[in-house]
């Protein structure tokens, strides 16, 4: 197949410029064309992103990205979550392929009527949801559904880190994140729009290791642990799925983290993915992020302390990427691509829910949808 020419409309979501250094694809497979970005800063530091490849246009506005571009086949939408409907719908009037950075909105309208959209739609639309790419819990899916673990007592799954806010400052904006100012609750001055809308996996990845979905939802979140913060650094939420399982979900800024300009990998965690499955038969767990390493010297940003890095990327497949499942779509490879609209809204109305449960400090019972 031809090389897929993709734009990127935005580049907030952090993980824009691994996408442009070439993960998860070949290559020989996509070419991006374009960048855009309303933040002039975001801007000029994406002009490195691409590793030196030739060609590479950018525009501080997408629009004009679009128009100056009609050879592109795709677009990845990587801006603030407050863009992603209007990107959506002008990719959608130019017919390109859209890859959708997380989350798609925190709007249910907004999500409703994309997905509205999307299935009258002769288009590939793939949403980040990475996480089923790693391997620890597509085994913990497999692993599941053989039935090993007997029938499923409980979930526990953490995706906790340090406060991204103070190197990614638009995450700590609560329209850019939520889309609008929302008090978590009555009179308070910490709005809606951090750690919950920052963390959707636990919610996605639930739903796919175990195939259930979420029936009640009872959250959570005292006052900020960083008080300078605009929106919510911290959350616990418990419920049960449809079939009566509990689960524990914690998707905080609980983890320390020290004041430098760029992201760092510190101590004593920057980032957490913790996975428990009990049932009658047996236990299984996992963490995403388990690769232990001491630091020794006063010359690093962090220095004489124990970090933690990702664990190692398996070699398999290109299609085994979320860009690879993108082409794969795209090229008539695979019926679907990985992750849908549906997954994304799915989790999204779990974290909605998750903030109505702090607002009125009450369980909430979420509706089957449709």
């Amino acid at each position: 197949m031809n090389k897929i020419r993709i734009m990127v409309a935005g580049t907030a979501n952090p993980h824009v410029p691994a996408y442009l250094r070439g993960a998860g694809r070949r290559v020989d497979t996509m070419e991006v064309v374009a960048v855009s970005d309303f933040d002039a800063v975001r801007l000029e530091q994406a002009r490195g992103f691409p590793g030196g490849r030739p060609g590479v246009r950018f525009y501080s506005d997408y629009r004009e990205m679009f128009e100056a571009h009609p050879e592109a086949d795709a677009v990845m939408i990587g801006s603030d979550n407050i863009d992603h409907f209007e990107m959506f719908k002008a990719a959608v009037s130019r017919k390109l392929h859209i890859y959708m950075m997380k989350v798609i909105s925190m709007d249910e309208d907004e999500c409703r009527e994309m997905i509205a959209i999307g299935r009258n739609y002769d288009r590939v639309i793939q949403c980040e949801l990475e996480l089923h790419f790693n391997p620890q819990f597509a085994y913990a899916r497999k692993l599941f559904r053989s039935g090993a673990l007997g029938k499923l007592k409980s979930v526990y799954l953490t995706n906790i880190s340090q406060s991204p806010c103070n190197y990614f400052p638009n995450w700590g904006d609560p329209v850019l994140s939520y889309g609008r100012r929302v008090p978590l609750r009555p009179g308070s001055e910490t709005c809606r729009g951090g750690a919950i809308t920052d963390h959707p996996h636990p919610f996605d990845l639930i739903r796919w290791i175990t195939g259930r979905e979420f029936r009640t939802v009872s959250a959570v979140s005292a006052r900020n642990q960083r008080a300078h913060l605009a929106v919510e650094d911290h959350a616990a939420i418990t419920g049960e799925l449809d079939d009566g399982v509990k689960y524990f979900i914690n998707p905080s800024y609980s983890n320390l983290e020290e004041k430098v300009p760029t992201r760092r990998l510190l101590w004593p965690k920057s980032l957490e993915c913790n996975l428990k499955l009990t049932g009658t038969k047996g236990y299984f767990s996992c963490d995403f992020f388990d690769r232990h390493v001491y630091i020794v010297g006063n010359r690093y940003v962090s220095p004489d302390r124990l970090i933690v890095d990702g664990t190692p990327r398996l070699p398999g497949d290109p299609a085994d990427s979320l860009i690879g499942s993108f082409v794969a779509a795209i090229a008539g490879e695979r019926k679907r691509p990985e992750t849908t609209l549906e997954d994304s809204y799915a989790a999204i109305r779990v974290m909605n829910a998750a903030y109505e449960s702090i607002r009125l400090e009450r369980e909430i019972t979420l509706e089957a949808t449709r």
